[in-house]
């Protein structure tokens, strides 16, 4: 099996338009969740949106513009791939390099516009979208396009892996995107799972999560000669069909993901998934006791980022990839009291340490369940 090499990152998150600016405000403290009064919801929601101007401002100046307008996922998009592989010396025409798609809700916004439009629209179809972002780069293969709930771009990493190490591709980028939308928000509303404030990932006064949205680009290479000194050294899925929305209670699936993709390691640290739902958070705690990772320090980025759906688990690679490089940890916003059965190791704010490996996780509807495993390489 090849092995696989971390390459280039991008973000465009409502912290930043690149990922040493959303790295640095994380950790400066600084949360992109704002309490809004949409014209749908009946009482006030806490979401971290994306500035529409400043996205549309950040596309002109990296000369992003196309001739049609484009959607609020088509510019996050843009501007994530144009700060992953704007400065990379990689020659992306190649057919031994594809683009992996990731999202759990897709260019919701656009259907509405789609069905009104004449003639009809395009860009609400993924696979429209997928290829615009690949003919943007030139890029000659045809997308893939994965989605898996909350776990969509995490897998992507995995499928990613999977595809270098058995010489099928030489370079992918996989990139995460969703969008906060009504249709999105009424229906974790409809679960009762969001909160109106900021939300309080593993804390015992959570009350639930904070939509998000952003897109984020890993790109993946063979080649160690591209390497900004991490790896990835494994990836799993599993799912353990417990129920259509709610996790585990004993949080097995994730527990297997965790083991098998750890083989008997202890990480430096474990960016988890954390909500800030009382399942989820619970499920979690579960998970780690039985992997007896109790005394790992672990964080959730969805207290200043929100839950970005599909984007989440490359946006949080990213950062935990960034994290690696810096020898700084990030932190759980707004964590102050143990709020699991299993008490965490919950990191209260951002630390200096010698960092060598990480482990990430995400979780999402229908039991999915995704872990990867990052390591320096020097």
């Amino acid at each position: 099996m090849n092995r696989t090499y971390v390459v280039a990152s991008g973000v465009a998150s409502p912290l930043g338009f690149d990922t040493p600016t959303t790295f640095e405000a994380l950790i400066a403290g600084q949360t992109g969740l704002r309490v809004r009064q949409p014209a749908s919801s009946a009482g006030p929601v806490c979401t971290a949106e994306v500035d529409g101007p400043l996205l549309a401002r950040a596309c002109s100046d990296r000369l992003l513009t196309r001739g049609t307008p484009a959607t609020k996922l088509e510019q996050m998009g843009l501007v994530a791939l144009h700060a992953a592989l704007h400065d990379t010396t990689l020659s992306w025409q190649q057919a031994d390099t594809l683009l992996i798609v990731c999202s759990a809700k897709g260019n919701i916004p656009a259907l509405a516009e789609a069905v009104a439009a004449e003639p009809p629209g395009q860009q609400e179809y993924m696979a429209r979208l997928a290829q615009s972002w690949a003919s943007a780069w030139g890029l000659c293969n045809e997308p893939m396009v994965l989605s898996n709930a909350c776990i969509s771009s995490l897998h992507g990493i995995v499928v990613a892996r999977r595809l270098i190490g058995q010489g099928l591709f030489r370079h992918v980028i996989v990139i995460g995107a969703d969008v906060v939308s009504d249709f999105t928000r009424a229906g974790f509303q409809g679960f009762n799972a969001v909160s109106a404030e900021p939300c309080r990932p593993f804390d015992a006064a959570r009350r639930g999560i904070n939509l998000g949205e952003a897109a984020a680009v890993l790109v993946l290479s063979a080649d160690d000669r591209l390497s900004v000194g991490v790896e990835l050294r494994g990836g799993v899925v599993t799912n353990d069909a417990h129920h259509i929305s709610a996790p585990s209670r004993t949080g097995e699936g994730l527990f297997r993901a965790i083991e098998r993709v750890r083989a008997g390691r202890t990480p430096d640290f474990i960016s988890l998934h954390g909500t800030a739902t009382v399942y989820n958070d619970e499920m979690e705690a579960q998970a780690l006791n039985r992997a007896n990772l109790l005394d790992c320090p672990v964080y959730s980025l969805k207290g200043q980022l929100g839950h970005t759906l599909g984007a989440a688990g490359v946006l949080e690679s990213v950062l935990a990839i960034e994290s690696l490089r810096r020898n700084q940890l990030l932190a759980s916003h707004q964590y102050a009291t143990p709020g699991t059965t299993y008490p965490l190791r919950v990191v209260e704010r951002p630390e200096t340490r010698p960092l060598q490996t990480c482990l990430k996780t995400s979780s999402g509807f229908g039991g999915c369940n995704a872990a990867v495993w990052y390591e320096k390489t020097n």
